[in-house]
């Protein structure tokens, strides 16, 4: 089952950088460093066209917030990227973030919520467009398109 689909940064040297910046560390961390674009994408919500696709995205990783139960970093992503970037609650777009790390019992979907701060140097990380998918082995990473996994058509 696709979970969730967006940007995946599993560079060490990204995670290294996000590691560091993220003080006081809550933890844990959810999954993998991501910026979720849409939770449980469906049909025409499923990008195959970017999976894959290494960005460099400004993430002038611009903000950090952490508020003892939620950590993270705000993005900002590239305009063309703008378009796959559907990550709602209710009708409002959400910021594009990164969960950095989590206290017992916080839920990553209200990093979403947290008050960034923005930095004085921003800077920008790689990552790859990507899927999270739920299956009885747990969960992994993908990279491959989704609908082909499947047997759809685009």
């Amino acid at each position: 089952m696709l979970t969730y689909e967006g940007l995946f940064f599993d560079n060490p040297l990204v995670v290294q950088k996000l590691k560091e910046l993220d003080q006081p560390f809550l933890g844990r961390v959810n999954d993998i460093y991501h910026c979720t674009f849409k939770y449980k994408p469906k049909g025409d919500e499923i990008f195959d066209d970017l999976v894959g696709e290494e960005v460099e995205v400004e993430v002038e990783v611009i903000g950090y917030a952490n508020n003892g139960s939620n950590s993270g970093f705000l993005l900002r992503l590239p305009d063309y990227m703008m378009p796959y970037y559907i990550n709602y609650n209710g009708e409002i777009l959400k910021p594009a973030h990164i969960t950095a790390s989590l206290a017992k019992g916080a839920a990553a979907k209200d990093t979403a919520f947290l008050r960034f701060i923005p930095f004085g140097n921003p800077f920008t990380i790689t990552g790859r467009f990507g899927y999270w998918i739920r299956d009885e082995k747990g969960g992994r990473l993908s990279y491959e398109p989704y609908k082909k996994e499947l047997g759809l058509k685009n």
